[in-house]
């Protein structure tokens, strides 16, 4: 019995499903028969070396292997942390349960957060044990977060919107300024102290649990260095709310009203960090355009 010979897209697609598909390479192969009508004889051929099963087989599994690579490049202190055995397990599971239909490598690992947690076991846990299960979720937020940060929109290609401002100009009122987080920002909320572990991973140093509580951590980029900062609860308040520009006065008054705290006490406090934050590229600010005075309305 003779088969016809498919055309490129018949390939591509039923290769795809190879790919893929969950199972081994028999169960692989039945699935993308049953939705193709396509046979392994029909697409792939055999060699004096070796068969067409074995073939599709070293490319199935090379194929699946270059995107745990990836995975491992992008999430290195997750696999630091796990051990690369372990990571290996959820990277394949999570390739093939949800595969990339992006052609850039940079959207690969964009869901493996939401895999991780969906696959977290539910049950009732001591305080250590959730933590094992935890600070993985944190990790790979953490490291997803980065990966965007390197890659979004960023200040470098604008023009120069430093200007000068201090403490002084901010206590006084501030009125002139306008605040705005730029697109590279990621901010985060975590239920552990992540930081000294992330520092730990970075330097292959021996790395244990970190302690346990509310901590918001901000990312950014600033002349093409990433920047990592811990911050207090108001400062993280006031980034996520600068999304639009918005006057000084404005995130002020707002912030204070959020946080149920006297406007004076948190005036003196952003008038400190303002100019630091700038500095790092966590926050734009940009001086408003005062209105023209014209000589005939300064005569009147």
């Amino acid at each position: 019995m003779t088969h016809s010979t498919p055309d490129l897209n018949q390939l591509q697609h039923w290769l795809s499903l190879i790919l893929i598909s969950r199972g081994d390479l028999p169960q692989k192969l039945f699935t993308a028969a049953q939705r193709d009508g396509l046979t392994l004889q029909q697409c792939i051929k055999s060699t004096s070396q070796l068969s067409a099963q074995r073939r599709v087989d070293i490319y199935a599994a090379g194929y699946v292997m270059r995107l745990v690579e990836c995975l491992k490049s992008e999430f290195s202190l997750l696999c630091a942390f796990m051990g690369e055995d372990v990571f290996e397990v959820f990277a394949k599971a999570y390739i093939v349960t949800l595969p990339s239909r992006s052609f850039t490598l940079h959207t690969l690992g964009k869901s493996f957060v939401s895999f991780l947690t969906n696959t977290r076991p539910q049950g009732d846990f001591d305080e250590q044990q959730n933590a094992m299960f935890d600070v993985p979720l944190e990790l790979a937020r953490f490291e997803r977060a980065k990966a965007e940060v390197l890659l979004a929109e960023g200040l470098e290609g604008a023009s120069n919107t430093d200007i000068a401002i201090n403490e002084f100009e901010l206590l006084g009122g501030g009125a002139t300024l306008s605040l705005v987080a730029p697109p590279c920002l990621r901010l985060l909320v975590s239920e552990y102290d992540l930081l000294p572990l992330v520092e730990q991973l970075e330097n292959g140093q021996p790395h244990s649990l970190p302690k346990k509580g509310t901590r918001y951590v901000a990312l950014s980029r600033h002349k093409y260095r990433l920047i990592t900062q811990q911050l207090t609860q108001w400062q993280a308040d006031l980034l996520v709310h600068c999304g639009q520009a918005i006057s000084f006065e404005q995130a002020l008054t707002q912030s204070a009203h959020r946080q149920g705290v006297d406007p004076a006490v948190l005036r003196a406090q952003l008038a400190m960090w303002l100019p630091a934050a700038a500095a790092c590229g966590l926050l734009v600010v940009e001086r408003l355009k005062s209105p023209t005075v014209t000589m005939a309305n300064a005569s009147n």
